[in-house]
C-alpha cells in the first residue's frame, strides 16, 4: 500500500513538472526572449544586370551579413552541414543529450576537449549574443537552443544559422559568403564550394581564404571525406579581393532609401566601370567633378556616375540627382512648344537683338548679337534672345505645367523673404534648377517620338509597361532633333551621325551641361563644383562636351532606328505664311538705354561735353530718335548717339516705323 501511494505521489509530480514545464517556457520566453538584433542587420549588395557585383554596404554592425533561408541554399550544402555538424538536427529538441554526454565523458577520460557537444541550435545561441566558451557560457547555450528550437522550430533555428555562420574576416552567413568568395548565389554550390562553407565556420580565423588558403584547403578536404557520398569536384579559388566600389552613388541612393539585401540594377557592369573610367581620366573643374547618366533606348539606367571619381569638396552629393541650373539645355523644349502652337517653324527668321522684355534685357553667353537668322540656327547656336521670345510665347508657367505633368519639377530661387519666386523668362536661361537624371529624361524623349517616360535603375519585369506622357507632338520632336543633329559636336569630333547634340552653361560658370540623345542611348554630362561656386573657364561645349564624346564612344549597343514622326517636316520658307516667315514683335518699341530717371556723367575733364550712346529695341526698325522734340540725325547703318550741348534734364523719344514710340526723361551732368 506504502508503495502504491509513493508510486501515486510520484506520478502526480511527474504530470504536474510536465504541465508546468511549458507554462515555464512560456515565461521564460516572454520575459528573456533571444536577441535578434544581428540576424535583422543586413548588408546592402548593388549588381548589374548580369549580376556582377558593382559595390555595397556592410550592415550597421559592420558585418557583410544577407539572411537566408534553407531552401534557398544547395541541397548539398545542407546535407554536409547536418552530416558533419548535426546528424540527429531533425530528432532533438535543440540540445543533443548524446552528443553532450559523448563530449563529457571524452574530457574527463583525455583531460581536453576531443569533439564539441554544441548543436546547430547551441552554435545559433552563441552566434546571436558572442561570448567566450566557458562552463556559464555553455549552460546559457543549452537554455536558449531550447528556447530558439521551441520559439522558432527546426527550420526557423537553421534559418538564423545560414545568416549568421561566420565565414572568415568580416563575412557572415551563407549567401554573403558565397556571393562574395564565388560570385553566385548559394542555390547551387558544387560539393567542394560546400565543403569551404561548412568548414569556415569552426575556426573563421585560423582558416580565414585571404591570409591561410591551404590550411583552409585541406580541412574542407577532410570536411567532404566524411560524407562519403558527396564527391569532390575541382577545388575552387575564392575569391577574397573584397567588395568593389563600382556604383557608390546609387548604393548610396538605396541606403537613403533604406534598402539592404541584394539588389539587381540595370547598370551594365562594363559599361559602367569605363565610364567611371573616363571621367577620372578627364580634367575636372577647378575644385570640381563631373557626373554622368547613360540611358538605353528601353529607359533603364546602364550607367550612373555621381562625381566621386574627383577629390572635390563636397563630393558625397550625387550629383545625378542635385537640382543645378541647366544653362541652356531646355531651349529645345521650348522651341517644340512654340513649333506645335504654330508660333514659329524653324525657318522663321528672328531678329537676335538687344531686347528688354518686363525689364528683363538678355544678351548671348559671347555677349554680343548676331542680327537676322533662322529658328535652326538660334537654337544650334544657342542664342538667347530668341529662346526669351520663344518663351515669353508659350509661357514660363505653361511650360513648369508641361515638365510638371511629365514627372520633371523645376525649382525655381527664393525671394529674400524666403518665399518662392514666381515663374519668369529667366528659365529657359538656367535661372531654375534640374537634376541631370530629369534633364536626361526629357532628352531620351526626342528619340521617342516625343514620349517621356520614367528613368529605371531596377529592373521592372518582362509584363511591366512605363506610362508615357506627351512632352512634345510628334511634329515638334521631329523638328527639334533634326536641328539638334545639326549642332557642331565637341572640339576634336569631325561627325556625328545621329547624334541629337545641347550644350549649356549656367550663369556665372558654375554649371556646364552636354547632353546627347541617339537611338541607341541618351547620355547627359554634368561639370561643376559640388558646392555651387563658380569655376573660372568652365562651359558646357569645352568642358562637359570632350566627356560626353568619349562617353557614346562606349555606348555598344544593339542599333534601333527611332520611331518615325507620323508628321512631314516643315515645308520651305518661301511657301510659309507671311506670319510665319518673320517672328513678329507684339510690343512697342523700347529704349534700352539710357534708363528712364537715370543720371549720366557727360563732361570731360577739361569741361567739354562727351557723346551719350542710345540703345532701342522691339518694335519694328528703323527707328528714329528725338532729343527734346528734335529729330536726332542719325547716318545709315552707324550706331546712334548725341551729344548734350550742356548739363540739365533731357527727354528722349523713339519711334518706329508704324510710328509707335517711347520716351524716358534723363539727366545730364
Amino acid at each position: 500500500m506504502r508503495d502504491f501511494r509513493l508510486l501515486a505521489r510520484n506520478c502526480t509530480l511527474g504530470l504536474l513538472l510536465t504541465s508546468l514545464l511549458p507554462a515555464g517556457l512560456l515565461v521564460a520566453d516572454r520575459f528573456n526572449p533571444p536577441d535578434l538584433y544581428r540576424a535583422e542587420q543586413a548588408a546592402l549588395l548593388v549588381q548589374a544586370r548580369d549580376h556582377t557585383l558593382l559595390d555595397g554596404h556592410t550592415s550597421r554592425d559592420g558585418f557583410w551579413r544577407l539572411p537566408v533561408e534553407s531552401q534557398n541554399v544547395d541541397p548539398t550544402y545542407i546535407t554536409l552541414l547536418l552530416t558533419t555538424e548535426d546528424h540527429r538536427f531533425e530528432s532533438h529538441p535543440g540540445v543533443d543529450p548524446q552528443a553532450l554526454a559523448r563530449a563529457t565523458w571524452q574530457l574527463a577520460q583525455r583531460g581536453h576537449i576531443v569533439s564539441g557537444g554544441s548543436t546547430l541550435a547551441m552554435q545559433t545561441s552563441r552566434l546571436l549574443t558572442p561570448h567566450r566558451h566557458t562552463w556559464g557560457g555553455k549552460l546559457r547555450d543549452i537554455l536558449r537552443a531550447l528556447q530558439l528550437e521551441w520559439r522558432f522550430g527546426r527550420r526557423g533555428v537553421l534559418n538564423l544559422y545560414l545568416t549568421l555562420a561566420p565565414e572568415g574576416t568580416n563575412i557572415e552567413g551563407i549567401r554573403a559568403a558565397s556571393l562574395l568568395y564565388f560570385g553566385h548565389e548559394p542555390s547551387h554550390l558544387t560539393s567542394t564550394e560546400a565543403a569551404f562553407l561548412v568548414t569556415l565556420p569552426r575556426r573563421p580565423a585560423a582558416l580565414r581564404p585571404d591570409r591561410h588558403p591551404n590550411i583552409l584547403l585541406n580541412a574542407a578536404q577532410s570536411t567532404l571525406q566524411r560524407a562519403t557520398s558527396l564527391r569532390p569536384v575541382a577545388w575552387p579559388t575564392p575569391d577574397t579581393r573584397g567588395v568593389p566600389h563600382d556604383a557608390p552613388e546609387l548604393a548610396g541612393h538605396f541606403i537613403s532609401a533604406g534598402r539592404n539585401g541584394v539588389v539587381v540594377t540595370t547598370l551594365d557592369a562594363r559599361l559602367q566601370r569605363n565610364a567611371r573610367q573616363v571621367l577620372a581620366s578627364h580634367p575636372a573643374p577647378l575644385r570640381g567633378t563631373f557626373a554622368a547618366l547613360i540611358v538605353d533606348h528601353e529607359r533603364q539606367i546602364i550607367a550612373w556616375v555621381g562625381g566621386s571619381e574627383h577629390k572635390a569638396p563636397g563630393n558625397a552629393i550625387d550629383a545625378v540627382l542635385a537640382p543645378r541650373s541647366p544653362g541652356s539645355t531646355l531651349k529645345p523644349f521650348v522651341y517644340g512648344m512654340a513649333f506645335e502652337k504654330g508660333w514659329m517653324t524653324p525657318h522663321t527668321r528672328v531678329r537676335d537683338s538687344r531686347l528688354a522684355i518686363g525689364g528683363y534685357a538678355p544678351r548671348d553667353f559671347d555677349h554680343a548679337f548676331r542680327g537676322e537668322t533662322t529658328v535652326s540656327e538660334a537654337l544650334q547656336l544657342s542664342l538667347n534672345v530668341p529662346a526669351i521670345q520663344a518663351l515669353e510665347r508659350v509661357g514660363p508657367s505653361r511650360f513648369m505645367d508641361r515638365l510638371s505633368i511629365c514627372g520633371v519639377r523645376l525649382r525655381l530661387p527664393k525671394n529674400p523673404d524666403g518665399t518662392q519666386s514666381a515663374p519668369s523668362l529667366a528659365i529657359v536661361l538656367g535661372g531654375t534648377g534640374i537634376s541631370l537624371h530629369d534633364l536626361t529624361m526629357l532628352y531620351a524623349a526626342l528619340d521617342h517620338n516625343g514620349y517621356v517616360a520614367p528613368l529605371h535603375h531596377e529592373p521592372t519585369g518582362p509584363k511591366a509597361t512605363a506610362s508615357e506622357t506627351v512632352l512634345l507632338s510628334s511634329r515638334a520632336n521631329a523638328d527639334i532633333r533634326t536641328i539638334l543633329r545639326g549642332t557642331a559636336p565637341p572640339a576634336g569630333v569631325a561627325s556625328w551621325e545621329d547624334v541629337a547634340f545641347k550644350t549649356g552653361t549656367s550663369y556665372g560658370n558654375r554649371d556646364g551641361w552636354a547632353m546627347a540623345s541617339t537611338p541607341q542611348a541618351t547620355v547627359g554630362v554634368w561639370a561643376g563644383r559640388p558646392d555651387g561656386t563658380a569655376s573660372p573657364g568652365l562651359t558646357g561645349r569645352d568642358t562637359a562636351g570632350p566627356v560626353l564624346a568619349d562617353l557614346l564612344s562606349l555606348v555598344s549597343l544593339p542599333h534601333k532606328s527611332a520611331p518615325t514622326a507620323s508628321a512631314q517636316p516643315h515645308r520651305a520658307v518661301a511657301v510659309l505664311s507671311p506670319a510665319l516667315r518673320v517672328l513678329q514683335h507684339g510690343q512697342a518699341p523700347q529704349i534700352i538705354f539710357p534708363r528712364n530717371h537715370s543720371e549720366i556723367e557727360s563732361r570731360s575733364s577739361d569741361g567739354t561735353m562727351l557723346p551719350i550712346g542710345l540703345e532701342g529695341s522691339g518694335g519694328h526698325p528703323p527707328y528714329h530718335w528725338y532729343i527734346n522734340g528734335t529729330p536726332l540725325n542719325v547716318p545709315p547703318g552707324a550706331q546712334p548717339s548725341w551729344t548734350p550741348d550742356a548739363p540739365g534734364f533731357a527727354h528722349v523719344t523713339l519711334t518706329d516705323v508704324q510710328n509707335a514710340h517711347a520716351t524716358i526723361d534723363i539727366r545730364i551732368r
